[in-house]
């Protein structure tokens, strides 16, 4: 078994002076020379079976010493590692004498490392602020019930009136600007809900009162901020034409239309529905938002001095979601930089604050984990794993990182942190659901006479 110590450096980083013993070291030298007697093609041995004196004067002692070293230091800093409660947060400086190292001695090398530092945890529990659920209004019940009617709603065709604000229209039309169309100016048939409000400002009010046929022309100022830079602010002339018009006909608001989204409720059972699914709408969002708040009142208690290999490596990762999310919308990294006007370095830069705040978030939350006890377990991070792997399945860094100590110790924190948020919001605001439960057990259990 490996032997260990440890001393502090400077800038959150700690010193492993590490020895293996001679046994270890010599099942690191067999491992070194078997390894390379199956890469080496030697003649007269199959590939596997050459002796160690063949291997030796076929790739030399410097590639064997070389293999040797890198299973010993390998294996090594990762017992060692096991046996401290240090986290690293980035590759270790190893320092070791190859030229003393001999097979079947006792081996010593040196192994610094950036640590997770030490945070100053300040007030995390006594919030001023409470959660905050909103309650569900009568009209909140009837936005959601005019939603399902929308989309029940069936459409007539309209030819005794001119168009109005909620018909479904389809029309051509041709935009120019100085006597000269423009791109996404012109249009064969296009579908629109009047009221909308899918084109520019004050586009669709003109086609009010505009009959199957008719023809309209107007002018009309792109806005200033207007996401074609060439068009914002332009004036331009639109000639419209509409070529469909139609009414769309809401069911009517009664038992039936509630029987016909349901199964088979009544208006009034289908109203108390919608108010108990807005109900825990409202209170999820609003535990969501209260957890929010918790993490940044305790971030803003806290102190830690943030190490750079932690921001640069959530920089990375945060690329890499991006890429990620792009990718989702099949918009290349290169394109996304080029329709924002950025190079790799500004993007990099611009991500630089973002992962500041995410690093302390992590490092704060994980400090109090530690002193509230609660921790995230080996399964646990297993299915982080494989979940991450899933949602980014065409990140081959990302998926080496996870795969790693340091990725398996970044996933543990996340998870703990996680878990101590919910822990915190549960201990503040217990959910209306355990209220319920707790008030009901109290009310039917037994009382003394």
């Amino acid at each position: 078994m490996i032997t260990v110590s440890t001393r502090p450096e400077p800038g959150s980083r700690v010193r492993l002076e590490i020895e293996v013993p001679a046994d270890e070291v010599s099942r690191h030298f067999e491992t070194a020379y078997r390894h390379l007697a199956e890469r080496t093609r030697v003649p007269g041995f199959r590939p596997g079976k050459a002796p160690r004196n063949v291997i030796d004067r076929y790739v030399g002692r410097d590639a064997v010493l070389a293999e040797a070293v890198e299973h010993l230091v390998g294996e090594g800093y990762d017992a060692a590692i096991d046996q401290t409660d240090l986290i690293p947060i980035d590759q270790p400086e190893v320092e070791i004498d190859t030229a003393s190292l001999r097979d079947g001695d006792t081996a010593r090398f040196a192994a610094v490392v950036a640590v997770r530092p030490t945070v100053s945890v300040g007030a995390y529990t006594d919030y001023p602020f409470k959660l905050e659920v909103p309650p569900v209004g009568d009209e909140d019940v009837e936005v959601v019930l005019s939603e399902l009617r929308d989309q029940q709603a069936t459409l007539r065709p309209v030819d005794d009136r001119g168009a109005e604000k909620g018909d479904l229209v389809a029309v051509s039309f041709r935009g120019t600007i100085d006597g000269e169309p423009f791109d996404g100016g012109t249009a064969d048939r296009l579908p629109l809900v009047l009221g909308e409000e899918r084109m520019i400002p004050g586009w669709e009010d003109q086609l009010v009162g505009t009959r199957i046929d008719e023809s309209r022309e107007f002018d009309l100022t792109f806005p200033a901020d207007y996401r074609v830079e060439t068009l914002s602010g332009r004036e331009a002339h639109f000639n419209v034409t509409l070529l469909d018009l139609r009414e769309r006909i809401l069911p009517a608001l009664d038992d039936a239309f509630a029987a016909s989204v349901t199964d088979g409720q009544t208006l009034d059972q289908l109203r108390a529905e919608i108010r108990e699914a807005l109900g825990r709408r409202a209170e999820a969002e609003a535990r969501h938002q209260f957890g929010d708040r918790i993490i940044e009142f305790a971030t803003a208690n806290a102190t830690v001095e943030l190490p750079e290999v932690m921001i640069a490596n959530e920089v990375e990762i945060m690329r890499d979601e991006l890429r990620a999310r792009l990718a989702e919308q099949r918009i290349g990294i290169d394109k996304y930089l080029e329709l924002a006007r950025q190079t790799p370095a500004e993007l990099m830069a611009e991500l630089r604050e973002p992962a500041s705040r995410r690093v302390k978030t992590l490092l704060v939350l994980s400090a109090i984990a530690e002193r509230e006890g609660i921790d995230a377990t080996d399964a646990e991070v297993d299915a982080e794993v494989e979940a991450q792997f899933a949602r980014y399945p065409g990140e081959p860094r990302l998926r080496e990182y996870l795969a790693s100590r340091r990725g398996r110790s970044y996933l543990r924190m996340t998870l703990r942190n996680r878990k101590l948020v919910d822990s915190l919001i549960g201990r503040a605001a217990p959910p209306a659901a355990t209220e319920d439960a707790a008030a009901e057990d109290a009310a039917t259990e037994p009382r003394a006479e």
